[in-house]
């Protein structure tokens, strides 16, 4: 199923606009760097940021998978549970809601009422993301959907996301730390072998714009 692979890219490009988007909106880039301390710092209270942008990747994709190919969204599992606790002890199980509104009230619980920063993220969240690559109408993947799976690893190398170094030069073409690389992993496998089948890899950072410094 050749549309699957394009889903997969496109959704994965919507998933690296939010990982942007959490070091460029000043509300969310300085949750993103918070470091908490004392009592705070053992208190499962949204977990931390880094998670929240986490877990809403998943359930974007999630979401844009189930609304393209109905029945898959039960095949798609994450490292990380939608499940949080805030400050007030209340359990909460985040999800993409139909409207950017309910998803920003949603986002405000989780969050202690940040409303600011829950609506900075809402609206990235809905937000459409353009994608196109012609390369792809030659493409031709035979998979039948009921027989894979999705694993997603959201934002992985925790550690260059949040140091955020932009200025490291690469080594023989490979960048040994720093915001190059920070992957969306989407990985697809057999259900029954599990063995794998195709994969996504976006990179979010993979160009500095020498006139915006983003």
């Amino acid at each position: 199923m050749s549309a699957i692979l394009r889903e997969l890219l496109r959704v994965s490009e919507k998933a690296a606009h939010i990982a942007r988007a959490c070091r460029q909106h000043d509300a969310l880039f300085q949750l993103l760097i918070e470091e908490k301390k004392g009592e705070d710092k053992n208190k499962k209270f949204a977990l931390d940021f880094k998670t929240l942008a986490d877990v809403l990747v998943q359930e974007v994709i999630k979401r844009h998978m189930e609304a393209k190919f109905p029945g898959l969204e039960e095949k798609i599992l994450g490292e990380e549970s939608n499940e949080f606790t805030n400050a007030l002890g209340e359990k909460i199980v985040l999800r993409l809601c139909p409207t950017e509104a309910e998803t920003a009230e949603l986002l405000s619980r989780v969050l202690n009422g940040n409303q600011p920063a829950a609506a900075a993220l809402a609206k990235v969240v809905h937000e459409d993301v353009p994608f196109a690559d012609p390369a792809l109408d030659s493409v031709q993947v035979a998979i039948p959907q009921d027989t894979m799976g999705i694993w997603v690893d959201p934002i992985d190398s925790t550690h260059e996301y949040i140091q955020g170094c932009a200025d490291v030069e690469p080594s023989h073409g490979v960048f040994p730390r720093g915001l190059a690389c920070v992957t969306i992993l989407i990985g697809v496998y057999d259900l029954q072998s599990g063995l794998p089948l195709m994969g996504v890899i976006n990179q979010p950072f993979v160009t500095l714009d020498p006139v915006t410094h983003r």
